[in-house]
């Protein structure tokens, strides 16, 4: 425990700000979307210094995420401010949205998690920069006052700030954390236009076919592609959810048109990433239509390619493919933007033969100072190896039991 307590207060809804005096504490715990209303500013401040950007956190979008997309249990927001200057002012060092949980991997303990939902792509808590491991330092700080047993990171960047900052406030303090989870997936380095960086990365023969594919469907009527900041937002969603909706996902009730939580999500992160200039669409249109249509959102000097759609009528000539070929040179154009992050899975089918780099992402278990946490720390390594082994055999269990259904 820190010889010091740090000062926390709560705050359940917005109106408490109003109502009472602003909070002036260590730590302050936002429990609602509601209550994050009145530090929008102080947020997004903090993102926009943060070397790793997380378009998740910001205010906005992590206010509507905790309105419509929470699950597995109530989700606090922890502001972390440093210790107040002469006059009384803080620094809003981080912020880390998490949500405590009883139980992990058969265990009755009580673990912090940085909070995923259903569209998280990226979970690296904001931090200032230049204070990262102050900012990291009294986040487990008050979760070793609050009794946590073990804090989880989960989806962040391997070659980032973060990371290091993590293992630099462990060390100090002597406590052990483990790797539980280590991927890659597409990253996009915007340095080269379309057709050099598709010469430098692809096979001659495969820049040849899609190039084929490109031509053979101009032949079935206009194409162009664009790339535009949203345009009539109202209409180009309409678009995208109608294209997205008229696929697989359609079929098995995943599109965000058949999810209103997950599309009242969606609709609020483009909108405002759109008032702020940070959204980033793109399209491959036939006559006047769309097959295909990528949304991304520009944070920090780079963006995050978040929701694809195309139309499976024209699946002969991969739209998907080659929106993602096209688009290369419209990210290096942009100004804004020095790389891309595709928010792929690992070894995806698609995207990993068309952006040749890759972005590692880490998930770490961090002991607190709880007497017992190093243990837990050294079991949830093991224990998490063996999840992962039994979920590769029911996996290699399912494909083999489809196949033989198929071929019945």
């Amino acid at each position: 425990m820190p010889s010091v307590a740090l000062s926390v207060s709560v705050l359940s809804h917005g109106a408490q700000y109003l109502l009472d005096s602003p909070p002036n504490s260590d730590v302050l715990v936002l429990e609602s979307a509601d209550a994050v209303t009145p530090f929008t500013a102080a947020i997004d401040a903090l993102a926009a210094s943060a070397v790793d950007s997380n378009p998740l956190f910001g205010s906005s979008a992590l206010a509507s995420a905790m309105e419509h997309l929470q699950a597995g249990g109530p989700v606090n927001v922890a502001l972390v401010w440093s210790e107040p200057s002469g006059d009384g002012t803080r620094i809003l060092l981080g912020m880390f949205p998490y949500q405590q949980r009883r139980g992990y991997l058969g265990l009755p303990i009580k673990v912090w998690s940085i909070w995923t939902h259903i569209h998280s792509f990226i979970a690296t808590p904001l931090v200032r920069m230049g204070h990262e491991r102050a900012a990291i330092r009294r986040f487990l700080a008050f979760a070793d006052q609050s009794g946590a047993t073990m804090v989880r990171f989960p989806l962040f960047e391997a070659e980032g700030a973060f990371g290091p900052a993590l293992a630099d406030v462990l060390a100090d303090r002597c406590l052990p954390f483990v790797e539980t989870g280590r991927h890659e997936r597409a990253f996009l380095k915007a340095d080269l236009d379309g057709e050099a960086y598709l010469a430098a990365h692809m096979r001659k023969k495969k820049r040849k076919e899609y190039n084929r594919q490109w031509n053979r469907l101009a032949e079935t009527g206009e194409l162009r592609f664009e790339a535009h900041d949203g345009g009539d937002l109202d209409s180009w969603l309409a678009r995208f959810f109608w294209l997205e909706r008229s696929g697989w996902k359609g079929k098995r009730g995943t599109a965000l048109a058949e999810r209103p939580n997950e599309r009242e999500f969606f609709e609020t992160m483009c909108r405002d990433a759109r008032a702020a200039n940070r959204f980033h669409a793109a399209e491959i249109v036939l006559d006047g239509k769309p097959i295909a249509m990528l949304a991304s959102f520009v944070a920090g000097s780079g963006a995050y390619s978040f929701k694809i759609a195309y139309d499976e009528a024209y699946a002969r000539f991969s739209p998907g493919a080659l929106l993602m070929m096209k688009v290369i040179g419209a990210f290096h154009d942009d100004p804004r933007i020095q790389w891309v992050d595709s928010c792929a899975i690992p070894n995806h089918p698609m995207i990993d033969h068309i952006w040749a780099e890759r972005r590692a992402m880490r998930e770490v278990n961090a002991a607190t100072a709880h007497k017992w946490s190093p243990f837990i720390v050294s079991y949830s390594a093991r224990a998490t190896r063996l999840v992962e082994r039994a979920w590769v055999l029911a996996r290699s269990i399912y494909h083999r039991l489809r196949k033989e259904v198929e071929r019945d």
